[in-house]
């Protein structure tokens, strides 16, 4: 009996996927259009993603959301899965038609949940794109306790800021 009570906690002190993708982008964009798509970024996009960015991709395969209102594109939502420490999580970004984040969701996060950075951090990205890239300790604040994680989406974060700028924006109008 001890035993299962140990494994019950022991299960629970790990995250896992905190809101299906599709519900979240619903939630945000309850009365618009939205496309879903899976993309494959070509090697001369992504290699000038990496530099412009300056940011290393692990994948050239993304989950995206076209969010169109009366017809009209009005934003993006990226989907992007990465290692933190051991584990995976997948965060999606919303950004506008001009590829400036606006909002920031945690769909899926493996590792303890206090490792998760805070709503209030998440408001630093905020109107971020190509013109101000996210970078810890210039314009997004480190955390104590969660520095991995506020680098491993920082750095996604420039990674789909950079899609968006150099694909997205001119694939999809």
């Amino acid at each position: 009996m001890v035993v299962l009570f140990v494994l019950l906690l022991a299960g629970l002190s790990y995250g896992g996927l905190i809101i299906k993708p599709d519900d979240a982008v619903k939630k945000i964009f309850p009365n618009h259009e939205i496309q879903k798509k899976s993309i494959m970024i070509d090697k001369k996009t992504r290699d000038m993603i990496q530099k412009k960015f300056k940011t290393k991709m692990k994948t050239s395969i993304f989950r995206i959301y076209l969010i169109k209102k009366d017809g009209n594109m009005i934003g993006y939502g990226i989907l992007h899965s990465h290692r933190v420490r051991t584990k995976k999580e997948t965060v999606l970004f919303i950004l506008d038609k001009n590829c400036r984040i606006k909002d920031i969701e945690v769909i899926a996060f493996y590792e303890p949940p206090e490792y998760i950075p805070p709503d209030k951090w998440f408001k630093n990205f905020e109107n971020k794109g190509a013109s101000e890239i996210p970078a810890v300790r210039k314009n997004i604040p480190n955390i104590t306790g969660a520095t991995l994680s506020s680098r491993a989406i920082t750095d996604a974060s420039r990674q789909v800021i950079g899609i968006c700028d150099l694909y997205l924006r001119e694939k999809f109008r």
